[in-house]
């Protein structure tokens, strides 16, 4: 038997080749989206990186606290361009914030993984790649302005028997040290009398804040996260309350002639240090249970402050002296509260007599006696 060598028909080489270009058509294909895909990985890392790098990584914790807040945190703004995270800015730059893979390349950060440029719009908070042309990649920094720049640190102040300062808040103050458009910004206020103190407008990172008077001063570093609104709470050192003594069986009360009304009394305070106090005001805090109005407050003879024919002092009002009343070392003086009714106005005169009295002045003093 013969055998033949049979060729390949033109049709068969047709189908052959037609077949081995779609398999090349179909890996090249997929190599394509394989290396797209390995592109946008690449440059969404990167979107990432610089991100970290302007507003801080919050994974970086120490102490259970976060410690890295990026170019934000330290300039108190954000970066103008993307050369800001890397170009020395001089005053409270502290970086460089972004690592790059060689000290001589100073532009591959800026580009993505295609060779384009990234756009930064720092008032959109974004940074974007048009990738190949055929799409976006968009990385948000945040999700607001007021999410890096207007958070609020508030808190209170308190002695060591957890008593708020009163009236003598006003010889205390609050501040807080952040930066703002690369500058250190002190703001400062004055505690309320229950001890409540605020800032508003805080931007994202580690500031200082800090309790003072003249003779105590108090810190404590703050992390204000963002979209927060951080407590802090200061205990200072001593008490509120003044040294201001009452003397023993110096209350009375009298009348004023041809007045027989005993509407009006009198009281002794006495300073035992050998410190000089001065003090501006007097809230007479309550007289027994009653309700009632006053017109007149002297100091050893001294009008320091009066009603004016007006409406009178209530109970629980901090009266301000017209001058300021000195007690020297261990010196004392006779307080006089005058004129004393039941309406804030005409009204029926109230007798003083055998009433349980309690009083504070500004140095934070509080003395209760009982008027005979």
């Amino acid at each position: 038997m013969i055998k033949r060598n049979l060729g390949v028909t033109l049709l068969e080489m047709i189908v052959v080749m037609v077949i081995i270009g779609i398999l090349a058509g179909i890996s090249l294909s997929a190599i394509d989206r394989i290396r797209e895909r390995s592109q946008i990985d690449e440059t969404m890392e990167e979107l990432k990186r610089i991100g970290k790098a302007i507003t801080g990584d919050p994974e970086l914790i120490f102490d259970g606290k976060r410690i890295d807040f990026g170019y934000v945190g330290d300039m108190g703004k954000l970066p103008d361009s993307l050369g800001s995270l890397v170009n020395n800015e001089g005053g409270l730059w502290r970086g460089p914030y972004l690592k790059l893979d060689f000290a001589e390349d100073k532009e591959s950060y800026k580009m993505d993984a295609w060779g384009r440029y990234y756009q930064y719009t720092p008032e959109d908070l974004v940074i974007r790649s048009f990738g190949n042309g055929r799409f976006t990649l968009t990385y948000k920094i945040a999700g607001s302005y007021d999410e890096l720049f207007n958070n609020k640190i508030y808190g209170y102040i308190y002695d060591n028997e957890k008593s708020p300062p009163g009236n003598m808040a006003v010889n205390w103050r609050v501040s807080c040290e952040y930066p703002k458009n690369g500058e250190i910004v002190v703001v400062e206020s004055i505690p309320k009398e229950d001890g409540y103190f605020s800032f508003n407008n805080i931007p994202i990172g580690i500031h200082r804040v800090k309790v003072y008077s003249q003779k105590e001063t108090i810190q404590k570093y703050v992390t204000v996260l963002p979209k927060s609104e951080v407590f802090v709470e200061f205990k200072v050192p001593g008490i509120f309350r003044g040294s201001l003594v009452y003397i023993t069986n110096s209350a009375r009360a009298f009348n004023v002639f041809p007045d027989t009304n005993f509407n009006n009394f009198s009281f002794e305070l006495f300073n035992p240090t050998t410190e000089t106090i001065a003090i501006n005001s007097l809230n007479l805090l309550s007289l027994s249970s009653d309700t009632v109005y006053y017109e007149y407050i002297i100091v050893d003879g001294d009008t320091v402050a009066t009603f004016g024919g007006g409406i009178r002092f209530k109970i629980n009002q901090e009266v301000t002296f017209d001058s300021t009343v000195i007690f020297t070392p261990r010196s004392k003086k006779l307080f006089a509260l005058l004129r004393f009714y039941y309406d804030q106005t005409g009204g029926t005169p109230f007798d003083v007599r055998n009433k349980l009295v309690k009083i504070r002045t500004s140095d934070g003093s509080i003395n209760q006696f009982l008027i005979p």
